[in-house]
């Protein structure tokens, strides 16, 4: 059981996140590209226990997505955080999962009706293609969150977690059949596991932070 406490103490705590991500994002920095990408990844963090908490008491399956995101979250900033070598490698993915993104969007709808297609998703793609072509050299590819976590030391938490959270985010037989009620025994360590790894977030950005400013790791 999560006691009202226990939540009004999160809810303050993930407020100071992000107020720090604003801080993060309004600092000098050498390496603005690095700034940006720490400050939205702990952005990210509060937002992801929004939802872990709209889960809690409602849906389970909402609570085991959060959960689980705000893990792969937890990864990817403890990556950044390692070097700049990494830091860069994840930075420069976005452009190409952006494009990923529009493509997938804008071949879903064009399958069953062009007309469908919003222009500002074409838009978004062409912008996005044009930044690709200026690169001098393609991205290297961003590894997989298996082979990251553990980079990161994450490894065991990633797949039992992962294989965990999956049960009850997926619509699998047991989560169809299961009744609501019978689920709610995991929200309240989805909720703390999860709210665990958007305060992790935190507490590596601030003690980068503390070191480094808001630039990478030397």
């Amino acid at each position: 059981m999560i006691l009202p406490e226990e939540i009004e103490a999160l809810d303050e705590a993930f407020s100071d996140v992000r107020a720090f991500a604003g801080e993060v994002r309004e600092s000098p920095s050498p390496a603005a590209w690095f700034r940006d990408t720490l400050a939205a990844l702990v952005d990210a963090a509060p937002n992801g226990y929004r939802l872990l908490k709209l889960g809690l008491g409602y849906s389970t399956s909402l609570a085991a997505w959060a959960c689980r995101n705000l893990l792969e979250l937890n990864i990817y900033t403890q990556y950044v955080l390692q070097s700049e070598a990494n830091a860069r490698r994840f930075a420069l993915n976005r452009v190409a999962d952006g494009i990923d993104t529009f493509d997938a969007f804008q071949t879903w709808l064009a399958r069953n009706d062009p007309s469908l297609v919003p222009p500002e998703a074409e838009l978004a793609l062409r912008q996005l293609s044009d930044l690709r072509a200026r690169e001098e050299e393609p991205a290297p590819r961003l590894y997989s969150l298996k082979y990251l976590s553990a980079e990161v030391g994450l490894a065991d938490e990633y797949a039992y977690m992962t294989r965990f959270c999956s049960k009850l985010a997926q619509p699998g037989v047991f989560l169809v059949t299961a009744a609501e009620a019978d689920l709610q025994l995991f929200q309240p360590v989805l909720f703390r596991a999860g709210a665990g790894h958007g305060m992790e977030i935190y507490q590596a950005a601030k003690d980068h932070f503390a070191a480094f400013g808001a630039a990478p790791r030397p």
